[in-house]
């Protein structure tokens, strides 16, 4: 299949981890050499999201997890995997991205804070996926997950997924959530959605933000707030 030998050599491996997960997905009619296929075969997999969503909490291997996270991450998962999913990100979430600069100087990673960035990587996927699927139940765990500042810019998509709840716990989240650097452009994001009038003096305050990032996103939501 592959010329490089070392390619030949990595995709052995993974087929030694997904091989079963493929077989069994092989036995519902997708004849798919990898579980990323999934998704880039012209049609939905609906069958295919109970292979996924049991073996989800079965496998190590973060890559192949993160592959699995992606196929559920669709709308019609439903609400089938919505407590799986706030476990694995409670799992893996409160491990942080490494900064591999000091000053202006690149610095090699250490093993440990490779593997942790990578779980904080793969963690980002699960909070993605609970931006899409149905949380409908879940919406006061969500809402927690949120305000942990523990759980880092893991939580970027469930904050931004907060603009679906329009509740008054989810605004208010949304309103404190300004103040955290790592999740402030999704909260604002979030408000906009929400309508939420007040929210209004702080995005008004935030349009002289030093990042224009920040400036752009506030006025977008105050012209949605108030249009």
């Amino acid at each position: 299949m592959f010329a490089d030998p070392a390619r030949r050599e990595q995709f052995q491996k993974y087929l030694l981890i997904a091989g079963p997960i493929l077989g069994e997905l092989a036995d519902l009619g997708y004849e798919v050499e990898t579980l990323d296929d999934l998704r880039h075969q012209g049609k939905p997999w609906e069958t295919a999201i109970p292979v996924l969503l049991r073996w989800l909490p079965k496998i190590d291997d973060l890559d192949l997890k993160d592959s699995i996270v992606r196929g559920l991450s669709v709308p019609w998962t439903g609400n089938k995997a919505t407590a799986a999913l706030i476990e694995e990100f409670k799992n893996y979430a409160p491990n942080r991205d490494a900064n591999p600069w000091i000053g202006k100087q690149l610095r090699a990673l250490s093993d440990e804070e490779i593997k942790a960035s990578r779980a904080s990587s793969f963690a980002w996927a699960v909070g993605n996926a609970l931006s899409i699927v149905d949380v409908k139940g879940f919406e006061k765990q969500l809402i927690e997950l949120c305000r942990n500042a523990k759980y880092g810019t893991a939580r970027q998509m469930l904050v931004l997924g907060l603009g679906r709840f329009r509740n008054s716990d989810a605004e208010d989240a949304a309103l404190e959530l300004l103040n955290d650097e790592d999740v402030r452009l999704h909260a604002i994001i979030a408000l906009g959605k929400m309508k939420s009038k007040r929210a209004l003096f702080e995005l008004e305050r935030l349009l002289t933000d030093k990042k224009a990032t920040i400036r752009k996103e506030a006025r977008k939501a105050i012209i949605k707030i108030t249009r």
